[in-house]
């Protein structure tokens, strides 16, 4: 049956924004044309509870209809999917399906996700976009897109407001195509022009690009989402770190993972030395109302003072802290309001 007939899309684009993304992806649907023959899949870091706008901003930015897909609902030419709030937007064959799974890098939705299965459904008929953000989510997806043969880009780190996660791209997957938001747009539009027209099912065999990722070494490290054991993987040439139920870290996003729970260790602490304290308050209240009980009411006054001073240490150490990660990366909520 003809690709026309059924309506399926000639390629699919997949994009991964973040901090400064609405922006950079408001720019980029904006240049795309109203017959564009492909299917624009889009995941932008959002936080997880709340509506999202993003749909409306882009429906209104550009020509093409943008909307949050149903499971399992089918790509389609001219039509722009965006991953919804804490779902993963996985690809398979010709159908979107959204996944309530592991975070990856910290996030749901990943650009990795999205990637890696575009990639491996459909092999040299994707491409893969990074934009605007920080950390490095979509690295490794834009590399198992280019191990399919598909086409890999990254916007211009000076264009973007946050140029961390397009940097990352450029430093690890060696995209193909490195320029401002609507040269990305021209690039792909002439990828489009040269494709064959041949049905969008039959480009590749997942299997053969699926066995490009390989698990490597069992590491003594453990996952900050769940305390399970992290296995090094190789994802089509960029590092990662996996555990058993599938949270998935760079080395970097690691790193701030453990700074997240040596935070969390650190105010546990906190709260049982106010408690401690409290407790001694108490012991010496109901002591001091009792005769010839001084000296035990003594040793829980100075329980109170150590236990006071700790925790005014361990608020200090909490404060070094967040003042070192927040100078290392600044991603945070990004709210898709414009």
């Amino acid at each position: 049956m003809a690709r026309e007939a059924r309506n399926v899309p000639k390629a699919v684009v997949a994009v991964a924004a973040s901090a400064g993304g609405v922006e950079a992806l408001s720019s980029f649907v904006a240049s795309l044309p109203e017959d564009f023959p492909a299917a624009v899949l889009v995941v932008l870091h959002i936080p997880p509870s709340g509506p999202s706008v993003l749909p409306k901003i882009l429906t209104r930015a550009g020509k093409l209809p943008a909307h949050h897909p149903s499971d399992g609902e089918p790509l389609a030419p001219g039509v722009i999917l965006v991953a919804p709030p804490d779902r993963h937007m996985a690809v398979s064959d010709n159908t979107v399906h959204l996944v309530a799974g592991a975070r990856e890098n910290g996030h749901r939705p990943a650009a990795d996700v999205l990637m890696r299965t575009a990639a491996e459904s459909h092999g040299p008929r994707c491409a893969g976009i990074v934009l605007s953000g920080t950390q490095d989510d979509g690295t490794a997806g834009l590399s198992a897109v280019g191990a399919g043969g598909g086409l890999t880009l990254a916007q211009d780190p000076e264009e973007a407001a946050f140029p961390g996660m397009p940097m990352a791209a450029i430093e690890e997957a060696h995209p193909q195509f490195i320029g401002p938001v609507a040269a990305l747009a021209a690039r792909v539009c002439d990828w489009l022009v040269n494709l064959p027209d041949v049905p969008l099912e039959n480009t590749v065999d997942p299997t053969d690009l699926a066995d490009r990722a390989n698990t490597d070494d069992l590491t003594p490290l453990t996952c900050p989402e769940c305390g399970g054991t992290l296995w090094h993987h190789d994802d089509y040439g960029t590092q990662r770190f996996r555990c058993r139920v599938g949270h998935t870290f760079s080395a970097h996003s690691l790193m701030v993972g453990k700074q997240d729970a040596i935070e969390s260790a650190l105010w546990a602490a906190i709260v049982a030395l106010d408690e401690r304290a409290d407790l001694a308050r108490r012991m010496v209240k109901r002591l001091e109302a009792a005769s010839g009980r001084d000296s035990q009411a003594e040793r829980y006054r100075r329980d109170i003072v150590a236990a006071e001073g700790r925790a005014e240490v361990l608020r200090g150490l909490v404060r070094d802290l967040v003042q070192g990660v927040s100078t290392s990366h600044d991603e945070g909520n990004i709210v898709d309001t414009a």
